[in-house]
Parts: structure tokens; sequence; C-alpha cells
């Protein structure tokens, strides 16, 4: 089954299903030998620090996905 096709899988179950499917996807990266690139762990760091410091402020989850789905 190609990428493709399991988009568009995705794109076709419910949110409750895509978040369960997402869940795993951590999940399944998260045990695995996955590593982040050394410019990727700069990035998270500096936006990690922009936080603390107050230069940078949160969103919550649900607003950043309402702006997708519109």
């Amino acid at each position: 089954m190609s990428i493709q096709t399991i988009k568009k899988h995705l794109a076709n179950l419910s949110r409750v299903e895509q978040a369960e499917i997402m869940h795993f996807m951590v999940e399944l990266l998260a045990k695995d030998d996955f590593h982040l690139s050394e410019e990727w762990k700069t990035e998270l760091n500096r936006r990690e620090q922009a936080l603390e410091n107050g230069t940078s402020i949160g969103r919550p989850a649900k607003s950043v996905l309402a702006k997708y789905r519109r």
C-alpha cells in the first residue's frame, strides 16, 4: 500500500480515529531508534527557551488545529 493510499484512508477516518492513529505513531517513533538531527534539536531547544523566558507564547492545540481544519 502506498503512502498516498494510506493518507487517503486516514483522511476519511473520524477525528477520534485520526487522533488514535496519531497517538500510535508518536508511540511507535518513541520506541524506535528515532534520532533528531542536530538542527532540529537546536530548533526545539530554541523554542523551549523562548516559551520559558516569555518571548514566545504557546497556543492551545485546539486553536492551532482549528486553523488547519478550515
